[in-house]
């Protein structure tokens, strides 16, 4: 019996929380399932903190209008990530998942007072 390796698309379950991540002495929170893997779906009428979190990367890193950072996925969050996913080269549905994950420059932030940065995780 031969067992393939989930595609690179492939997602654990949907986003319903964050996770904490330190890189370089800066620290940013992203979108996780409930077990704690980034590798998740939201879409249209997900809400909550994993929505604002991505959000908060569309509206201050990559310049989008998600209509507000209020955790509600809605048609002004699914109009951002799709420019998002034309603007690096993905399949416009604006749907947020492992590929579009990967596109995302998240704001990742140093000690207080020290600054702020975007980039890809």
């Amino acid at each position: 019996m031969v067992s393939l390796a989930p595609t690179a698309s492939a997602a654990d379950g949907w986003c319903t929380t964050t996770i904490g991540v330190d890189r370089g002495g800066y620290h940013t929170l992203v979108p996780a399932t409930s077990g704690g893997s980034t590798s998740c779906l939201m879409g249209k009428g997900s809400s909550g903190e994993a929505v604002e979190a991505l959000q908060l990367a569309l509206v201050i890193c990559h310049g989008l209008d998600t209509g507000g950072i209020d955790g509600v996925y809605g048609g002004q969050t699914v109009a951002a990530v799709r420019t998002l996913q034309s603007q690096t080269g993905l399949y416009p549905d604006g749907v947020y998942g492992p590929d579009t994950r990967g596109k995302v420059s998240w704001r990742w932030y140093a000690s207080p007072g020290v600054g702020a940065t975007c980039a890809r995780l």
